[in-house]
């Protein structure tokens, strides 16, 4: 079988790599001319780590960024609210979280692939299939065919529109910028990730290397917000009042460095494919990313579809596998990350209150158990 891979995101590297070692041909067309990273930093949670794991990927990546021992929830006067143990959930799972840059995440992803099977500059603009195959039309008047398709394009997904027009995104009511910061953390915030919460603003961070530290600032807005030219001087007084490192990591951003996106995320999705094309990652299931799942899902879908293509030569008895396999959980955590955004931004005081006095209060064996559900993959 030959496979293509419209997307050279996460998703669409993870996927090519997965379909490789499983001896199937598999080609990613990529619309971008280089692989640019968007949004400047992620996490590779402990479930990613497992999949990635299958690949022979999983020290790699770790290598490339920082291994983290806690994730830590506090409000803005500085009351913690949360922490989760990333060492109990090493010593239970295998694996902690690793944040590390975007772009070398996808350096090492795309570093697995056969050599010649990566193609930039590439935007699909339409498919076609029958009963033979598949094919993909380009912008460049070029087209490829193969067995089967997978579309791994994105929230915006070109394939997705295809098969499944009727498809809507929510916006979420929030808008996030994200930056680097060339500084270092306190040396105790090294292996931490911590998120601030303050009404309409959030604010959370993570060192991803040294002297580099990623930072998100969701905030409740209209969508279609510009960032202006200098967003840097607006997010200073937004986040004047947050603690410490807080305005210090805003400071120490270059304006250039600061990306300004909406939050939105896919209405779930009844199936993910159709005939030889099958969806996986934000193009079957976008989510916001306040559960800092996102990628990983993508990661498990890429690892899981190709396993279930391993096991018979039919794609379509594969994808549906692969849909029951996985369409459960992604739909369970995209409505899990949507809420506890709504729950992070509330706003009457007396709320946020009972919600602070309710995470403070939680026992430390449920805490345990929803980390557990978290991040136990479904590959």
């Amino acid at each position: 079988m030959k496979a293509l891979i419209i997307g050279g995101g996460i998703g669409g590297l993870t996927v090519a790599v997965a379909l490789q070692q499983q001896g199937i041909e598999a080609h990613v067309y990529e619309a971008a001319d280089a692989l640019r990273p968007v949004g400047a930093g992620i996490w590779v949670p402990t479930n990613a780590l497992q999949a990635l794991a299958r690949l022979g990927l999983s020290e790699a990546v770790a290598a490339q960024g920082i291994p983290l021992a806690a994730i830590q929830l506090q409000t803005k006067e500085g009351g913690i609210l949360e922490t989760i143990d990333l060492q109990w959930v090493q010593a239970e799972f295998g694996y902690t979280t690793v944040s590390i840059h975007r772009a070398r995440l996808q350096q090492v992803l795309a570093g697995a692939l056969r050599p010649g099977t990566l193609h930039l500059g590439r935007r699909c603009t339409g498919i076609g299939q029958d009963p033979d195959g598949v094919s993909a039309y380009f912008d460049d008047g070029s087209d490829a065919r193969g067995e089967m398709l997978v579309g791994a394009d994105g929230i915006r997904s070109t394939v997705r529109a295809h098969l499944f027009p009727e498809a809507r995104l929510r916006y979420s009511g929030q808008t996030c910028y994200r930056g680097i910061a060339r500084t270092n953390l306190p040396a105790g915030l090294h292996p931490v990730c911590r998120e601030v919460w303050g009404g309409e603003s959030r604010f959370g961070f993570s060192a991803t290397g040294a002297e580099e530290v990623y930072w998100f600032a969701p905030v409740s807005a209209p969508a279609g917000q510009a960032p202006g030219k200098d967003p840097v001087p607006a997010l200073a007084a937004r986040y004047r009042e947050f603690p410490e490192p807080v305005p210090a990591l805003i400071g120490a951003t270059r304006p250039e460095d600061v990306l300004l996106t909406d939050l939105h995320d896919l209405a779930p999705l009844a199936r993910y494919w159709q005939g030889r094309v099958v969806l996986l990652g934000d193009a079957a299931h976008a989510m916001t990313p306040n559960l800092g799942q996102g990628g990983a899902q993508a990661m498990e879908d890429g690892v899981a579809l190709a396993r279930q293509l391993a096991r018979t030569s039919d794609p379509t008895l594969a994808f549906h596998r692969y849909q029951q396999q996985r369409l459960p959980r992604a739909r369970r955590l995209v409505q899990q990350s949507w809420w506890l955004g709504q729950v992070a931004h509330l706003r009457p005081r007396w709320l946020r209150y009972a919600r602070n006095r309710l995470l403070q209060w939680l026992p430390e064996n449920l805490a345990r158990a929803r980390s557990a559900a978290l991040y136990t993959p479904a590959l």
